[in-house]
């Protein structure tokens, strides 16, 4: 039998593996925000890349700072001799100690390397910090898309389940209409099949509904069993900002974090072109130094020196084989390549803030006329339903406004939803989204 210790270790173990859950209280988008902020995996390498990039700048300020290096050793030699005597030949062994201390230092006074390379330092840290904030904002979008695609999930099984109750509604009437004589048996099976089609819905939209909270735990953390529900009244239904799109495209120029990272890459590529052109520039140290000695060889056996050394050097490249002026020409080649991923990524960047823009305005005229097909959908189907009660209208009408209606609805919800990441991934793209953004958002919850 398992004992109790192993019973309790397993059901903690249990408890670890289960998703992770907010208490079963509705989850809000900047709950969900500031859990993805420590969880999401994308961030987090982005975060520490961008540490590992700042470095770069303490890797090239140490080019210009002295290198001192310190020595020691000691050993035990044995040397034969053999010297003519007055009566032949006469070998010796002798046996020493040696001992060499030493320390050496080294000051850069000039080297045009070392510059380059210094302010080619920056421009990895400065592309990398731009790399980190567009990262923080893509995960902004990220979640703002999960969440609302979990809502509009949990919104159509709300529909469906509205679509199912009324069509089965619909078939115990044709039931009793037929038993009073009124209707047909071609009215029922049309409202059996229409009811088996809803339940095969409905379960294709759980299946995507569970889908839909996987997403989110993947962004998040959170298995949420549900959302804040966004309250349409507090939509606010209106361009932020500027309200030309030429206004947002000069803010994208300035402000988009990938189109700035791009530039960087073109100062980076700049740097190195430098870097290989000034590898043939003559470089200047200093240096200094301390050796001490006892026996160092056994001409010196028992001697002992203190030395002290000062110097400049200066070192002039005269020929490389060729090797400066392939890497120049190689890194002007990709200078040429930083240059056009720049024009790349700025003409994607303006091609996005278009696409928008149009689509922020196509999604609030959606809106208002969803909102009036929901409304005319509605009467719709009160005047079909009354129409099949007299009997001017046959159960084929009565499920075909239903489905108008529903999809009227579901469509309603999705152009609002589309409407809110719209607004986000145009700020987005014009370098303006932050933090601020998912709060204001939230206040449209409820």
């Amino acid at each position: 039998m398992m004992t109790m210790k192993r019973i309790l270790f397993l059901l903690i173990a249990a408890g670890a593996l289960m998703p992770a859950a907010l208490g079963g209280e509705p989850v809000s988008l900047s709950t969900a925000y500031q859990r993805a902020l420590d969880y999401d995996a994308r961030l987090q390498a982005a975060k520490a890349d961008n540490a590992a990039q700042q470095e770069e700048i303490g890797k090239a300020r140490s080019y210009f700072r002295p290198s001192v290096q310190a020595s020691a050793k000691r050993g035990r030699n044995a040397t034969e001799s053999t010297t003519q005597g007055l009566f032949g030949p006469v070998d010796q062994e002798f046996f020493y100690n040696t001992k060499n201390y030493g320390i050496s230092v080294r000051q850069p006074v000039f080297n045009a390397v070392s510059i380059a390379r210094y302010s080619q330092s920056k421009a990895v840290a400065a592309k990398s910090d731009a790399v980190l904030k567009s990262e923080q904002s893509q995960m902004i979008i990220r979640t703002a898309e999960a969440y609302f695609n979990l809502l509009y999930a949990e919104d159509n099984v709300a529909f469906s389940r509205a679509r199912l109750e009324a069509v089965k509604e619909q078939l115990e009437q044709a039931k009793k209409r037929y038993e009073a004589g009124f209707g047909t048996v071609t009215e029922i099976n049309e409202a059996e099949a229409e009811h088996d089609m809803a339940k095969a819905e409905e379960l294709e939209i759980q299946n995507a509904l569970s889908r839909s909270r996987r997403e989110m735990q993947t962004i998040t953390g959170v298995y949420p069993d549900e959302l804040h529900k966004l309250v349409p009244e507090k939509l606010v239904l209106d361009i932020p900002g500027p309200r030309n799109v030429e206004e947002w495209i000069a803010l994208s120029k300035e402000n988009n974090q990938l189109v700035e990272a791009a530039r960087q890459e073109i100062r980076i590529a700049t740097k190195e072109v430098d870097k290989n052109r000034h590898a043939g520039i003559p470089t200047l140290d200093i240096l200094a130094g301390r050796t001490w000695t006892e026996s160092d060889n056994n001409y010196s056996i028992g001697s002992k020196y203190d030395t002290y050394s000062l110097a400049a050097q200066l070192t002039v490249p005269i020929y490389t084989g060729g090797h400066t002026s392939a890497a120049v020409r190689q890194a002007k080649a990709k200078r040429i390549v930083a240059h056009e991923r720049f024009n790349l990524q700025e003409r994607e960047t303006l091609s996005n803030v278009r696409l928008y823009f149009d689509g922020l305005t196509a999604a609030i005229a959606q809106i208002r006329a969803y909102e009036q097909a929901v409304k005319s959908s509605e009467i719709a189907l009160t005047g079909t339903r009354k129409g099949y009660s007299a009997g001017l209208r046959s159960n084929v009408d009565v499920l075909n406004a239903q489905e108008k209606l529903y999809l009227s609805r579901r469509n309603l919800a999705k152009s609002r939803y589309q409407f809110i990441l719209s607004r986000m991934m145009l700020k987005d793209a014009a370098g303006m989204l932050s933090e601020q953004e998912v709060y204001e958002v939230n206040s449209w919850l409820e």
